[in-house]
């Protein structure tokens, strides 16, 4: 993700993952810096407030998480997380026992989840954008890479360092599993054009007859 960055500073959500990846190590200062720039950078994008509330959530700063959680529902309706976590900390106003987001255990047959008239807290599945949405904008950048490495079987260097740029942006973009796939296959091809060229180089210098 800092390599992401780096390479993208303007990109909202690379500064978004980074902060993420960052807030799970415990560093809440490197956590609320990117935090901070991916909103600046992209004040619309009602993912990076959810994310945002999430953070606060949890950090127990509860008037800030719902004005993050409410900000981002009012960017995005339809991001129903968002005002289900408003609702649940606006019900907490009235109790004693402020709410803080934890993870509830699974229900099982035998004992059904409990019912109840707040909504469960946020949880880390709800902090990223669902995953149609992300194949979405991650698919032109799969697309791209898989077709330049599959240049690598004839101008190796290309396709390596195409592929494997195409594969970091569609991990930016959000599609992990489909960055991974075309790096994999980047170097993958990358190596059988070198290996091509080199045995046809052997032949033609005489060191492998023909």
């Amino acid at each position: 993700m800092q390599r992401a960055v780096a390479e993208m500073p303007k990109e909202a959500r690379a500064h978004l993952y980074l902060a993420l990846a960052y807030a799970q190590l415990g560093d809440t200062a490197q956590a609320e810096k990117h935090f901070a720039r991916a909103i600046a950078l992209n004040p619309h994008d009602a993912y990076v407030f959810y994310n945002w509330g999430a953070y606060l959530h949890r950090q127990g700063r509860l008037a800030d998480a719902l004005k993050a959680y409410e900000t981002a529902y009012r960017l995005d309706p339809t991001l129903i997380g968002a005002r289900q976590a408003a609702d649940s900390l606006r019900g907490a106003a009235y109790s004693s026992t402020p709410a803080v987001p934890s993870a509830p255990t699974p229900p099982s047959p035998s004992h059904p989840a409990p019912t109840s008239s707040v909504p469960p807290p946020v949880q880390p599945t709800d902090l990223y954008a669902p995953a149609a949405s992300r194949y979405r904008r991650a698919r032109p950048w799969i697309v791209a890479g898989l077709v330049v490495s599959a240049i690598g079987l004839c101008i190796p260097i290309v396709g390596f360092l195409g592929g494997t740029v195409c594969g970091a942006m569609a991990m930016v973009r959000g599609s992990l599993a489909g960055g991974l796939v075309v790096i994999a296959a980047a170097f993958v091809l990358g190596v059988i054009g070198m290996l091509f060229w080199g045995l046809v180089q052997a032949m033609m210098g005489g060191v492998l007859p023909l």
